[in-house]
């Protein structure tokens, strides 16, 4: 193994080891989600029994305010009558009545108050819900494209380098062989030694022949 893929490799058991300590980052998210809605469905429930209870208080109300008007009907009544005793007993339960409509309409505007609010936090929070899940679906786009990206440096590095560094090798070694069988070739060439001998022999010496002219 050459120096650059053990160089290569200790690099990915590195990455690798990293990435096996993080957690699935959209597995938190469909968690968190999960946890959120859970909370929502829960605060709804109890919501709608607040709500409920506020439904039932403006009912009696509406019940309490039409028994007052009945009973000025009634005391009116008994005035014309000249049954001043009965108007002043129904009087008295008029006074009551009201007393009771004053006391039960603060509860039903603290009641209500609360309730809005409650309604408001609620639409917050699945407001919270959505813009999350819309999150997600980028979220998963940018993690899927990530792990797209660390597959291909996965198979990268586990074919191109080493299959690089093999082709060369093998290259490497053809060519040696091929220049190892011409250089034999070359000495087991008799014949052209023995060729070249002779022609040496009958090279004419050009100094010798150069003499005969003077």
């Amino acid at each position: 193994m050459t120096i650059l893929s053990r160089l290569f490799y200790l690099i990915k058991s590195k990455i690798s080891s990293i990435l096996d300590e993080l957690e699935n980052p959209l597995e938190l998210l469909d968690q968190k989600i999960r946890d959120m809605e859970f909370i929502l469905n829960d605060a709804r429930i109890s919501s709608a029994k607040i709500l409920g209870n506020i439904h039932e208080i403006e009912r009696r109300l509406e019940s309490l305010s039409k028994e007052s008007d009945e009973y000025i009907v009634t005391i009116k009544l008994a005035l014309n009558k000249g049954n001043e005793e009965l108007a002043k007993k129904i009087l008295e339960k008029k006074l009551d009545n009201d007393k009771y409509f004053n006391s039960l309409n603060t509860s039903y505007n603290h009641a209500t108050s609360k309730g809005e609010a409650l309604k408001l936090q609620l639409r917050q929070l699945q407001q919270n819900i959505y813009d999350i899940k819309i999150y997600k679906n980028e979220a998963l786009a940018r993690y899927n494209a990530a792990e797209a990206h660390k597959k291909i440096n996965e198979i990268i590095g586990n074919t191109s380098i080493k299959n690089t560094s093999l082709c060369i090798s093998n290259i490497e070694a053809s060519i040696q062989k091929k220049e190892c069988f011409i250089s034999a070739l070359t000495e087991l060439d008799f014949d052209n030694e023995l060729y070249n001998e002779i022609t040496s022999l009958t090279n004419l010496d050009l100094n010798l022949e150069l003499k005969k002219y003077m």
